[in-house]
């Protein structure tokens, strides 16, 4: 029986202790509701991360709903504050309740609270949307300074000025303190804005060129900190619109030395930008940036000057200036620390300016002389420098001055008396022994044949020489039967009519293309240039058909004999020689 009781007593105290610990739980319940929630979060669980678990499990609905309340309905508001404010205030100047000067007390302290305000939205992290009120803020301000200024005339346009300057400054500052590119181009923008607003109707160029030169060395600033590439095309852009501008509408004479002075200083302030960029970053790849902005740096200086020099009747400055240019594009190419691609850049950009300051300076054949011997220096040391984008610049001179020698052809002065001793033979000349020694320098450069190739570049030196030589002799038979000079015109009076003479000159020309012909033909045989052959190919074929075509029709059978002779005896000649197989091409 004692062990009886002893198990009824324990059984006793065992329901006591169990009912103690519903007890217990009942109790923690009613206490601490959120550990047994559905959604347990417990005391270390961020607020944030809570706040995300709870809208990732209400769905899309819940989101869109959160969108439309927090964002939609909160920029509609600001959107609606600012039309009553704007309504309310057009209402108060409409009926004269508020005077010009609490007018603009009343836009900067407007401006003041937008950028207060939008430092809330930025702590609470809506970037965007804070500097969008930072940007409506600025703009107010300026408009409130100018309307001081220009509308109500409340004060001294330097004050103004300074006051708009400390707007911009106060905007460069936040923008580098929050790392804000879009700030950043707020402020700049606001900044080019004021000499526009702030314009009194006459020239001060000191004051508006010193100014923008200081807000370019500020942009400059921020960009190297933060590799703002943004900030330098605006301001690249804004700087180029207010010197072309400048130079269009000022005419007076005294006011160049400055104003160069100003635009060589804005172009090597534009020049240093890509060096800036890349001592910010050190591992920053070079891209496209660093062959855009300094093209268009270099175009925008060149444009201000030629406008600058046009408008005054200083068209004898333009080539210097030119030059000048090329220079400063030749010392950012020698810097010792830049990448490949910017240097390459400014060496074409050197080159450029050279080749156009030549029209700028002559014209007729001298421009062609001169394209021919830049061309050659070029290619020489394109080759001593075994440099692929100089070879690609020199491919372009010389294309260059191998179109200009074509325009000498076709629409070129009229030719003096002397044959042969003549200007235009003597740059023919000259063309042709520079394409020789083009080809020269050229042979054995490399593989490839694409525009700017060592394979290229001896194609096409050779092909023009060949062109220059036919196209020379051929105007001074021209030339001989049909101007004359001295005996010759007195010769060709005797000689007979027009239609005797167009003979005699078909006949050289088609007698000088056989002879340059049989001549290539043995250099490609001589030199087993299969390129070299198939030019003599197209020149003797051009023979065939002059000599087919005119020979019919002409009137003199000895011309006729000759010609058909010459050339029956070449092709003859030749067909002999491939017949031989002695470049063994059979196989």
């Amino acid at each position: 029986m004692a062990s009886d009781d002893d198990l009824r007593r324990q059984l006793v105290e065992l329901s006591e202790r169990v009912a103690s610990l519903e007890a217990e739980v009942r109790s923690l319940r009613a206490s601490q509701p959120s550990v047994y929630a559905a959604e347990p979060a417990t005391a270390k669980t961020p607020l944030k991360a809570r706040e995300t678990t709870r809208e990732t499990k209400s769905g899309d609905a819940a989101s869109l709903e959160s969108r439309i309340g927090a964002q939609l309905l909160n920029r509609i508001g600001i959107l609606a504050v600012l039309i009553g404010v704007a309504w309310f205030l057009k209402l108060a100047f409409d009926r004269n309740w508020i005077g010009p000067p609490v007018r603009v007390w009343i836009g900067l302290a407007a401006a003041a609270a937008l950028a207060a305000w939008s430092e809330r939205f930025r702590r609470q992290g809506f970037p965007a949307f804070s500097f969008s009120l930072k940007a409506l803020g600025t703009s107010i301000a300026y408009l409130s300074l100018w309307a001081a200024s220009s509308v109500f005339h409340l004060g001294p346009s330097w004050l103004i000025f300074l006051a708009m300057s400390a707007v911009t400054m106060a905007n460069a500052v936040l923008a580098r303190r929050q790392n804000s590119e879009l700030l950043g181009l707020y402020a700049l923008a606001g900044g080019l804005a004021t000499p526009g607003l702030l314009s009194v109707g006459h020239s001060n160029e000191i004051f508006l060129f010193l100014y923008l030169a200081l807000l370019n060395a500020g942009a400059l600033f921020l960009m190297a900190s933060h590799q703002w590439k943004r900030i330098a095309w605006a301001a690249l852009l804004g700087t180029a619109a207010y010197s072309i501008g400048w130079s269009v509408i000022e005419n007076d004479p005294s006011h160049m030395p400055l104003v160069v002075f100003f635009l060589a200083l804005f172009f090597a302030l534009f020049a240093v930008a890509p060096f800036l960029i890349l001592r910010g970053a050190r591992a920053l790849p070079p891209d496209s940036f660093f062959i855009a902005f300094p093209i268009a740096n270099a175009a925008a200086t060149w444009v201000a000057l030629m406008v600058l020099f046009g408008a005054r009747g200083q068209h004898t400055g333009r080539p210097w200036v030119t030059i000048a240019l090329a220079g400063g594009c030749f010392l950012m190419a020698v810097a010792r620390r830049r990448p490949a691609i910017l240097s390459s850049t400014n060496v074409g950009l050197a080159i450029f300016f050279v080749t156009v300051a030549v029209p700028l300076e002559f014209d007729g054949t001298t421009v062609t002389l001169c394209w021919l011997g830049e061309s050659l220096a070029l290619v020489a040391l394109a080759r001593a420098r075994a440099d692929a984008a100089l070879r690609f610049f020199a491919t372009s001179v010389l294309t260059v001055a191998g179109v200009s020698l074509l325009v000498d052809w076709i629409a070129g002065t009229p030719q003096p008396l002397a044959v042969v001793t003549n200007m235009h033979f003597a740059t023919n000349l000259v063309g042709a022994a520079v394409f020789a020694m083009v080809t020269s320098l050229s042979l054995g450069g490399g593989p490839g044949r694409a525009f700017g190739s060592w394979n290229y570049l001896a194609a096409f030196a050779t092909v023009a020489f060949s062109l220059t030589v036919l196209v020379a002799v051929s105007l001074e038979i021209h030339h001989y039967w049909f101007c004359g000079a001295g005996f010759f015109r007195d010769f060709c009076g005797r000689y007979g009519q027009l239609e005797r003479r167009t003979i005699a000159a078909g006949w050289g020309y088609s007698a000088w293309c056989m002879i340059y012909g049989a001549v290539l033909m043995a250099a490609g045989f001589f030199r087993r240039s299969a390129f070299l052959r198939w030019q003599a190919l197209v020149v003797l074929a051009f023979s065939i058909a002059k000599v087919f075509l005119n020979g019919v029709s002409q009137q003199s059978q000895g011309y006729r004999v000759l010609s058909f002779l010459a050339l029956g005896v070449l092709l003859l000649a030749i067909s002999f020689a491939y017949q031989r197989n002695w470049l063994r091409l059979r196989g």
